[in-house]
């Protein structure tokens, strides 16, 4: 049978639509592959907390720590440490400052100054402003650490000088009612006890509180 032109463009045309409505419906299911494994891996999907719920938690969880006795307690301790800590650090500054000052070796031993001080309850600033008074701070001794003109004989080094000396005007001295520059100086210094108390004194205000 023969055709005639317009009967082929019209099979031609047929078989082209059928072709693109394939090609459609491919490309259709393709897309809806893609967003079907998206919607899958989306972080919408993932579930939370609601707003409500995690408020009434987190009230619980403050309402438990703040009126926990065991938590009270540790939060005063850790106060009261950090402020003995605070002054005894300034203190050891104040040492360490008023040796530096005059160029003394007993600035690396500012900490020994106060430990010792604290542990025998005797004014920190005493035995510093004592060895400046009697050696310049330790620049000029009679005895080898001596910088206090303590008795006659040296010690082992500048901490045993710093523990020893603190310990004797603590039980030699502070326990017997002398606790003040010019009562210690009437028994450290009998010649010039005024003027020894005075330098004692002026020292110590140097120093700091």
């Amino acid at each position: 049978m023969t055709l005639t032109i317009g009967q082929t463009i019209n099979i031609n045309m047929k078989t082209y639509n059928k072709h693109n409505v394939f090609l459609l419906m491919v490309g259709i299911l393709t897309i809806g592959g893609i967003l079907n494994i998206l919607y899958e891996i989306s972080p919408n999907r993932v579930v939370g907390i609601d707003n409500e719920t995690f408020e009434i938690e987190y009230k619980q969880d403050v309402e438990y720590i703040t009126s926990s006795p065991q938590e009270e307690t540790i939060l005063e301790s850790a106060v009261s440490i950090s402020s003995e800590d605070i002054i005894k650090n300034q203190k050891i500054q104040n040492i360490k400052r008023f040796f530096e000052q005059r160029n003394s070796p007993l600035a690396a031993y500012a900490k020994e100054f106060v430990e010792a001080a604290q542990y025998w309850n005797v004014d920190y600033r005493l035995v510093a402003a004592i060895s400046v008074v009697e050696s310049g701070g330790g620049k000029v001794n009679f005895r080898p650490y001596n910088a206090w003109g303590w008795g006659k004989y040296g010690f082992e080094n500048w901490k045993d000088g710093i523990w020893s000396v603190t310990e004797g005007l603590a039980t030699g001295y502070i326990s017997k009612g002398l606790d003040t520059p010019l009562e210690i100086g009437r028994v450290y210094c009998p010649p010039s006890y005024s003027s020894w108390a005075k330098k004692v004194s002026s020292l110590m205000k140097e120093i700091g509180e």
